[in-house]
């Protein structure tokens, strides 16, 4: 008889440190954030969700690892003030815990930068059962390497965060949301060309193709879409307006035909049926037309239906395919290639995620960290596809 998926809910550090010193003299394998299998022990950590500290003279609250982003923000509100990573509402049910574990991403990036800026400081319990304080309340107290970053890059699997220290920063007085499509994705970039020249910018940035956009929106979608939101105070706002207002025309981009909420895109990498995979490239935004066409061409050898979307100024771009294919290696392979051969980048996501190892300059350094403290390599210890 297959063996069950236990849920165990955890509310505090001692209960986790237990639970881990037991699942290593158990050699019982132990799941958070990733799908289990049958057998493993699966952790939950959503009745662990109230704030700790909230400090408003030092815009800096201390929370727990199952408070939901949208919750945070919330309550963040009532005080006058927001938290950067969370608020807008791509994220709105990921948890403080999910959001690190994923490393932290940022959709307002590109007006307030990454998002582990936000991340003054964390608690974490290692596999092992041990626990350790990194980081501190004010940046000053970060010296030598940057070992916060380091737990918290994404999917690494080292650590887990039990309390998390965030910035906050002020409500803005004004904000003004956009939403245009563009016949071609040389008007989107051209577009976003225009809006980098600019001093001012938009708190975030979010672009979908025709195929992406049909799916992520529920309606049929004509064009390049682009949702954006500027904010800041109200005579700003009102004068960038202005300004965009006439970049948008000419690049022959009109506001769309029927609005759209901007998606939660949380837990959209779960979806059955559909492979969705964010993170994992990032191509300036001038090469994205090159390598849409890359991508369209290699989807046709394949007989298969996809899109791209993201965050297209910051040339953070996500893949969306239609089915699942049996030789995506071999896509994501092509994909990194051209990436890197248009000036992009790879994140290593994928391997990590679908091919059971990790890449990059500190994947010896993660190897070697992982084995003296998870000896019994008991936490996310295989490889969980999502889609399965």
């Amino acid at each position: 008889m297959e063996s069950m998926t236990v849920t165990n809910k955890v509310t505090s550090c001692e209960q986790l440190q237990e639970l881990f010193r037991q699942a290593q003299a158990q050699h019982q394998p132990v799941s958070l954030y990733r799908k289990p299998r049958p057998g493993e022990m699966k952790v939950d950590f959503s009745k662990w969700n109230s704030i700790d500290v909230f400090d408003i003279d030092n815009l800096m609250v201390i929370v727990p690892p199952g408070i939901l982003l949208k919750d945070l923000n919330a309550v963040a509100a009532e005080k006058g003030l927001r938290f950067i990573p969370g608020d807008t509402p791509f994220f709105a049910n990921l948890s403080v815990g999910e959001w690190a574990y994923r490393g932290c991403p940022n959709p307002s990036s590109w007006k307030y930068g990454a998002g582990k800026q936000f991340l003054l400081g964390a608690s974490y319990v290692f596999p092992n059962g041990d626990m350790a304080p990194v980081g501190g309340k004010c940046i000053k107290n970060v010296t030598g390497y940057d070992f916060t970053r380091f737990l918290t890059g994404a999917y690494a699997d080292l650590a887990v965060g039990v309390q998390y220290i965030i910035k906050l920063m002020p409500q803005p007085a004004c904000r003004y949301r956009y939403d245009v499509t563009f016949p071609a994705v040389s008007g989107a970039t051209q577009f976003v060309s225009a809006l980098q020249s600019r001093t001012v910018m938009p708190a975030w940035l979010f672009w979908a193709d025709e195929t992406a956009g049909t799916e992520l929106f529920g309606c049929e979608q004509q064009g390049q879409r682009i949702l954006f939101e500027l904010d800041g105070n109200e005579t700003e706002v009102l004068a960038f307006k202005a300004a965009v207002d006439s970049l948008v025309a000419s690049c022959q981009g009109k506001a769309a035909v029927e609005a759209v909420a901007a998606p939660d895109i949380s837990f959209l990498e779960t979806a059955a049926n559909r492979f969705w995979l964010c993170d994992e490239l990032k191509i300036p935004y001038q090469a994205v037309p090159a390598f849409r066409d890359f991508f369209a061409s290699e989807l046709t050898k394949r007989s298969a239906q996809g899109g791209l979307w993201g965050q297209l100024a910051e040339g953070k771009i996500h893949v969306y395919l239609k089915q699942n294919l049996p030789d995506r290696d071999d896509l994501f392979a092509a994909l990194q290639t051209q990436a890197k051969a248009l000036g992009g980048t790879v994140s290593g996501k994928y391997t990590r995620l679908y091919q059971g190892g990790s890449t990059g300059p500190l994947a010896a350094i993660e190897k070697s960290f992982k084995k003296q403290l998870d000896p019994g390599l008991i936490f996310n210890r295989r490889e969980v596809t999502v889609n399965e």
